[in-house]
C-alpha cells in the first residue's frame, strides 16, 4: 500500500459487539409487571418511567417487557382461535378387549374391521390375531 494512510489499507474491523445477557427479573418484579399488564396493556412514557423506578429496572426493561408479554398475550388468543374453530374430534366405538387383566372376548372370536371382512381371508392370512390367540384358533376361523 502506498498511502500514507494506514487505515486505508486495512478495512476497519467491525467492532463485536457483546451480546447483551438476559435480564432475571425478580418475582416481586414479575409479580407487579404482571398486575399493572392485566390493569393496563399499554403505558405512557411518564406511567413507564414511574414503574421502573418503583422497581429498579430500566424504562427499557419494563418496555420490552410490555412488548415481549403483548406477543405473549396475542400468540396464546391466536392458538385458542384455531383450537375454537377446529372440529371436535369424532368419538367412534370400540371394543373392550381386555378389562382389569380378564379377557373380554371368547378365544373363538375372530376380530375384523367390518369393511374388510368381505375380503377373502388369503389376503389377509394372520393379520388379526392377537399375540394371546393360537395360530391354530385365527386359522379355524377365518
Amino acid at each position: 500500500c502506498t498511502e500514507h494512510k494506514p487505515h486505508s489499507c486495512f478495512p476497519e474491523q467491525p467492532k463485536q459487539r457483546k451480546k447483551r445477557s438476559r435480564a432475571a427479573f425478580s418475582h416481586a418484579q414479575v409479580f407487579e409487571l404482571e398486575r399493572r399488564f392485566n390493569h393496563q396493556r399499554y403505558l405512557s412514557g411518564p406511567e413507564r418511567a414511574d414503574l421502573a423506578a418503583s422497581l429498579k429496572l430500566t424504562e427499557t426493561q419494563v418496555k420490552i417487557w410490555f412488548q415481549n408479554r403483548r406477543y405473549k398475550t396475542k400468540r396464546r388468543q391466536m392458538a385458542a382461535d384455531l383450537m375454537a374453530s377446529t372440529p371436535a374430534a369424532k368419538k367412534v366405538a370400540v371394543k373392550v378387549l381386555v378389562r382389569d387383566d380378564q379377557r373380554q372376548y371368547s378365544p373363538g372370536e375372530i376380530l375384523r374391521p367390518p369393511l374388510l371382512s368381505l375380503q377373502p381371508s388369503y389376503y389377509y392370512p394372520y393379520a388379526y390375531c392377537l399375540p394371546a390367540w393360537t395360530l391354530s384358533a385365527c386359522a379355524g376361523n377365518q
